[in-house]
């Protein structure tokens, strides 16, 4: 094993400083560096000695500051009270929140790369007017003249809403700094640049024993801090390797930053005479593998680790390209591994009790009161219901509260409809359920402060107190600044502060396996590396440079571009190469997301520059697909128990006109329906589907005559009856709603207007319909009629129906049927009611025969009237010409009598197939069935 970075340089100070090495400061651009630098350092005495102090860049700076520096909530509330009073508009915090979080970092990166913040502001008129420009070269002062000819280019409106920002940010800024100051505050770039020019104008002094180790892209401010210190005797130590670093191989970004000091007047003179060559010398064993899916990364993972004989874990390190990988890395480590440090910023938008927060507001957000009732809108409630805390804490019986919501179809609860007969579960629904509004901040951490006190695992409770730490916070600030947030605004800005965070893991860093970004591994080096979801997407990653400086510009003041960054991020990928043994990395193939599943441009360069020079890269591909290929056909077949619930047709049970017709769409939907007893999974819908429409037409119906039946009804008599329309429909939306027993309590809303609007029409038009055939009697409303079909066999199938309404005129007897939908009422012959190939089978028409055909076979029937078969279908209603008849070969069928021989025909074949025969119960053929099928789920269709 090489030594690392961390271990040489302690070797080298320790050889050339010995015990002297106290009374220095080695300074690293991160904290843990320092750890494992001293942890290095303790293996080569022999004696007890003072260790030398070791920090970050970042607290050295401070420590010469009596500034403090203020959280990124506070300073853009901050920057907020300054732009108010220099914006020509008034814009609310949360509204200025997401741009002035971004402003606040392109000043800090102004003060960092110490830039003229003066011409980086001007406006297009000073910019032409401005003599001073000498500090710029001329590619710069080109960068500049064509941002602002291409601003010339742009659209009016988009030019005013760019400068009236634009111009006032040079004041904002000034001002900014000032307001900070006088409260003896400042920002990260702020801190920088004040010390860097107190060490330039000599106003302040830097200690010559100094150590910087490790350092890569410097700032502005941290070239001159170290140029400075390395003037007074100060030492730095470059991290670095010649296959990227050295002045040939120019072509390496990697190296970019490298070859720029080391022309440097004063930090060139710091680098070694020599570069080490340790990549192309002693190449890692390097393997590449696709996978496809992130889960699938994870897995594979496990795997390899349990085939690691890890006798030394913390030399394994775990690199994340992918945050949210986290916990499936976690979950999927082999039980052998007893230790594990995670050394990562986790985000707190994917930690659970984020989303019930989120979900906690939104309940609050669409809560309503009325007539001093509150209550709660079911999607909300379902969703808090089955959250991962909630559910653990309510118990088992939140399932039963869940499916009883499902079940009555409840669109708004109310606490008390939520309570639980334990009066110990219903403290959380107290704390829950509530009216929130009057301190949000309040209503959030009182529910925080229920759940922290559960017993939750200790990941999450670290996501509680932080979160709860958020929270405090921005209420102290809102009271500070005496903001006014209403549900909305609080929500937004709640988000978008959450969104910024992430959670800090704390351990033992110097045991176990280590888990880490790839931030996380600057100056640390590792024997086997494991670098998953190493994609484009994630590494380096999109253009996420927000910033509102535009890019020339940044470009020409020296300001960190997207070149920049990409080349930060190809050291640090190409620095773990430098002295590994072995590194498995790993990209997610999938682009089913959204995402390009692409590998790295990094790994590319690994494959087609390194891989040629040491014949050590390895390609593989996991032949692992967690999709399925194509759905699995499902045949069942007949054996003694289907014959047997096939046989209680026989006696207890009777099919309906609409099974026959579900078992010519598709046979193994009737199987999972009618045989095996499948239930539909009920949901809470707001919006009535085409089922409940059906339902509450055919229930006002059978309302409106059934107080007429066996009177004969004139127009009149008809039209009397509409005064009736809109409280019926009412009562059935009422009772669709759970509110059956408090009619008064329901009020339509949203797509349910005009959903009651449609009945309503389709009734009217319906009585219209019948004032022009009256006078007729209505006989029966929803009768029931039945007859069990013999077969050939000797069994006889019940059949059974409910005919929707059966009336009289003169010598017919009318057999009718309401269809809210398009159905026909046109078919070419019997036969083709039967036949499942026909793609024009109507359905429908095979139905109301069907209803014809058991009201003939009733006793009911005289056997003189004719039994006319009728459609009131919601297509045809609003035609001039329309007509109730089946139509066959496009002939009005004036009596279904004539048609039974060969109805009952075919109605015995499809029968005997059912009941007699071996045919199996199978899938369609037909896709276009499975689209509203509630078992699609089962066939993966």
């Amino acid at each position: 094993m090489q030594n690392t970075f961390l271990e040489e340089l302690a070797q080298s100070l320790f050889n050339k400083l010995g015990k002297d090495i106290s009374s220095y400061s080695v300074i690293f651009p991160n904290r843990r560096a320092g750890l494992f630098f001293n942890h290095a350092l303790r293996k080569l005495i022999d004696q007890p000695i003072w260790a030398p102090e070791t920090m970050a860049i970042e607290d050295f700076v401070r420590q010469k500051s009596d500034f403090a520096v203020p959280d990124q909530l506070s300073l853009v509330f901050s920057l907020h009270e300054v732009f108010q009073k220099h914006a020509p508009f008034k814009e609310d915090f949360e509204q200025f929140y997401f741009w002035g979080d971004m402003l606040v970092k392109d000043f800090n990166d102004v003060d960092h790369y110490m830039a003229d913040a003066r011409p980086l502001f001007a406006n297009l008129l000073e910019w032409k007017k401005l003599a001073d420009t000498d500090f710029l070269s001329e590619e710069q002062l080109q960068l500049i003249e064509k941002f602002w000819k291409s601003f010339e280019a742009k659209p009016k409106d988009a030019q005013e809403k760019f400068s009236r920002n634009w111009n006032i940010l040079y004041p904002v800024y000034q001002d900014f700094r000032k307001k900070l100051k006088a409260e003896k505050q400042a920002y990260n770039g702020m801190l920088y640049r004040d010390y860097a020019d107190k060490l330039k104008s000599g106003q302040a002094k830097i200690s010559s024993q100094l150590i910087f180790a490790g350092f890569n892209a410097l700032t502005k401010t941290e070239e001159i801090i170290i140029s400075e210190a390395v003037k007074e005797g100060a030492e730095v130590y470059w991290d670095m390797d010649a296959y990227y670093a050295s002045p040939e191989n120019s072509m390496q970004e990697a190296g970019n930053f490298f070859r720029e000091y080391a022309k440097h007047s004063v930090l060139g003179k710091t680098f070694p005479p020599k570069m080490p060559n340790r990549i192309l010398e002693k190449t890692p064993e390097i393997k590449i593998t696709e996978i496809k899916g992130n889960i699938a990364q994870a897995k594979f993972l496990g795997q390899l680790l349990s085939q690691q004989a890890l006798e030394q874990p913390e030399k394994t390190a775990i690199i994340l390209g992918d945050e949210s990988l986290l916990f499936p890395v976690l979950y999927a480590l082999p039980e052998s591994i007893h230790k594990v440090n995670v050394t990562m910023g986790y985000p707190l938008r994917f930690a659970s009790i984020y989303q019930l927060m989120n979900i906690c507001l939104y309940l609050q957000k669409n809560k309503r009161e009325e007539a001093n009732k509150l209550s709660f809108n079911h999607r909300d409630v379902l969703r808090i219901l089955k959250h991962p805390f909630v559910g653990n804490i309510l118990g088992e019986e939140v399932k039963n509260k869940i499916q009883q919501i499902d079940t009555n179809n409840i669109i708004r609860l109310e606490l008390k409809d939520l309570y639980f007969e334990n009066e110990m579960q219903n403290q959380l629904l107290d704390i829950v359920f509530k009216d929130g509004s009057a301190n949000y901040f309040h209503y959030l951490k009182t529910i925080l402060q229920y759940v922290h006190s559960e017993q939750i695992e200790s990941t999450e409770q670290e996501f509680i107190a932080e979160i709860y730490k958020q929270i405090d916070q921005l209420e102290q600030i809102v009271s500070e600044f005496k903001l006014q947030l209403d549900n909305n605004a609080f929500i937004r800005l709640f988000n978008r502060i959450v969104q910024s965070i992430r959670v800090p893991f704390s351990g033992e860093p110097l045991e176990g396996i280590q888990i880490m970004g790839v931030l996380e591994s600057r100056n640390l080096d590792f024997e086997h590396i494991y670098f998953l979801s190493i994609s484009e997407d994630n590494f380096p990653g999109g253009a996420n440079n927000q910033s509102f400086i535009p890019y020339n510009i940044r470009k020409a003041y020296g300001l960190p571009t997207l070149e920049q960054r990409d080349a930060i991020y190809a050291y640090l990928f190409n620095r773990l190469l430098q002295r590994s043994q072995q590194i498995h990395l790993m990209y997610n193939s999938d682009n089913s997301g959204g995402k390009g599943g692409e590998p790295s441009r990094y790994l590319l360069q690994l494959q087609y520059e390194l891989g040629i020079q040491s014949q050590k890269v390895e390609l593989q591909r996991l032949n692992q697909d967690p999709q399925a290929a194509s759905p699995v056909p499902i045949t069942i077949e007949k054996n003694k128990a289907i014959r047997a619930v096939l046989k209680s047709y026989n006696a207890d049970k009777f099919l309906s006109a609409s099974a026959l017709k579900i078992y010519l769409d598709c046979r193994l939907q009737f199987y999972f329906r009618y045989i095996a007893g499948l239930k539909e999974r009920d949901e809470v819908s707001e919006d009535l589907d085409a089922a409940d429409f059906g339902n509450i037409l055919h229930h006002v119906m059978e309302k409106l005559y059934g107080v007429v039946l066996g009177e004969v009804l004139d127009v009149n008599r008809i039209y009397l009856l509409k005064k009736n329309i809109d409280h019926l429909i009412i009562e059935e939306f009422a009772e669709l709603y759970g509110k059956k027993n408090n009619i008064s309590a329901f009020e339509f809303e949203g797509r349910n207007i005009i959903i009651r609007d449609v009945v309503k029409r389709m009734v009217v038009q319906i009585l219209n319909y019948d004032a022009k055939m009256a006078p007729f009697t209505v006989k029966k409303v929803e009768g029931e009629y039945g007859y069990a079909v013999p077969l050939e066999n000797g069994d006889k199938i019940r059949l059974q129906g409910s005919i929707d309404r059966l009336d009289e005129k003169e010598d017919s007897v009318r057999v009718i049927d309401y269809k809210s939908g398009g159905d026909e009422v046109k078919f070419p012959d019997v036969e083709s009611l039967f036949d499942r190939d026909d793609n024009k089978r109507n359905g429908a028409a095979m139905q109301t025969l069907i209803y014809s055909y058991l009201f003939i076979k009733n006793q009911e029937y005289d056997g003189v009237k004719n039994v006319v078969p009728g459609l009131y279908n919601g297509k045809g209603l609003f035609k001039s010409d329309f007509s109730e008849k089946l139509k066959l070969a496009g002939k009005e069928l004036n009596n279904a009598e004539i048609l039974m021989e060969d109805f009952e025909k075919g109605l015995k074949e499809i029968l005997s197939e059912i009941f007699i025969s071996d045919q199996a119960f199978n899938q369609t053929d037909k896709l276009e069935k499975c689209t509203y099928c509630p078992y699609k789920t089962i066939c993966n269709r």
